[in-house]
């Protein structure tokens, strides 16, 4: 397989942007996907149930124009290949969803899909040739695409094949050519209604096999883009988001507020949209929400900002979908300090929002 070109124009280069030399290094495997030379990275080998992922350790600005030009080897099985590649663009990084018809796409969420499938899953609505479609959410069922299904001619042939994807945010279209030719013309807002407003996204390349299998490969090498400042690892994503899963009280450094009030900091946002996507993934649970203060001004008002802290919280997570009936959100102002209130470190902790994930009773 010859080289993979892969190449992001950002228009409208921000004071942070560079431009670099595509790198195997930058990116982090997952599952079967292999590194095999030339700056080339095979997914998943021709062997049943097999899957893997590929994912660039930089994010990208959704707010940002882009052009991506690369090329596909699907494999060599026709009749018997299966089950495809999807170009994932997802909130948080080194994510792979369910192997076989989900093409480690399925259960993302929320997130955005450009699948190459060549696998007929009647169920799912697929056509019965080769396809490609615009995927949301990590569903690979076609009532719930954003474009397509779109048929195409058999790609299962051993030959590299031309994709090229270009997404232009002022008129909010996202467009995809194959071989050269237009297959796909999406118009929409995809930060606002598929990210909810969030422009920074991870990209990767998944890929998985079933009952039935191929052989699918990627190669890079050529790398431009906007760079995007690292953010600070997720909180929810480490320790702590599995002791709330467990049931434990926690607080979260990540989340703040402007001082004296409850307007919440843009820092905040990224960690509550990781707590509404757990409370999706568990939606039995109910959210127990407690704002506490330290004990510098009055006992009434540090109740009240406790409070409106609490709510604010509460208020943000049903912005995100999550149900009010849902969420319990209390202020407890300075009753229950964690340490000290003598020293500024001490004030700082007592300073907090408490989290706690329950089952309700019966």
């Amino acid at each position: 397989m010859k080289h993979l070109y892969l190449l992001f124009f950002f228009f409208f280069l921000l004071l942070s942007s560079r431009a670099q030399k595509a790198n195997i290094n930058d990116f982090n495997l997952s599952g079967d996907a292999v590194i095999t030379g030339a700056n080339c990275i095979r997914l998943t080998p021709d062997r049943i149930w097999a899957g893997g992922s590929a994912w660039h350790r930089q994010a990208i600005d959704l707010n940002q124009p882009f052009v991506m030009e690369l090329q596909v080897m699907m494999g060599c099985k026709d009749a018997a290949g299966a089950d495809g590649i999807v170009f994932v663009f997802h909130p948080h990084a080194r994510r792979t969803g369910y192997q076989g018809e989900g093409m480690g796409f399925a259960g993302l969420e929320p997130s955005l899909g450009i699948e190459i499938d060549t696998w007929l899953n009647e169920h799912l609505g697929d056509p019965y040739q080769d396809h490609i479609a615009l995927l949301r959410d990590g569903s690979v069922h076609h009532g719930y695409s954003l474009a397509g299904p779109v048929r195409i001619p058999n790609i299962e042939d051993c030959r590299e094949h031309a994709l090229a994807v270009n997404w232009s945010p002022g008129n909010q279209q996202l467009t995809i050519d194959l071989d050269g030719k237009q297959v796909l013309n999406y118009r929409g807002d995809i930060v606002g209604s598929v990210f909810r407003g969030n422009s920074k996204v991870y990209w990767g390349v998944t890929a998985a096999t079933g009952a039935y299998n191929n052989r699918h490969e990627v190669c890079f090498e050529k790398l431009e883009f906007t760079i995007i400042e690292e953010a600070k690892p997720l909180e929810l994503d480490g320790p702590k988001g599995k002791k709330l899963i467990e049931g434990e009280v926690i607080t979260l450094e990540n989340l703040q507020f402007e001082s004296g009030s409850a307007n919440l900091l843009p820092i905040s946002k990224a960690e509550l949209a990781r707590l509404a996507e757990i409370m999706r993934q568990h939606p039995s649970l109910k959210l127990d929400i407690f704002g506490h203060t330290d004990s510098v001004g009055g006992a009434e008002a540090n109740q009240q900002l406790s409070s409106r802290r609490a709510q604010s919280v509460a208020t943000h997570l049903r912005s995100l979908g999550i149900p009010e009936k849902r969420l319990s959100a209390k202020g407890f102002g300075e009753q229950y300090p964690i340490s000290t209130n003598s020293t500024a470190a001490g004030r700082l902790k007592n300073r907090r929002v408490e989290f706690r994930l329950s089952r309700p009773i019966p």
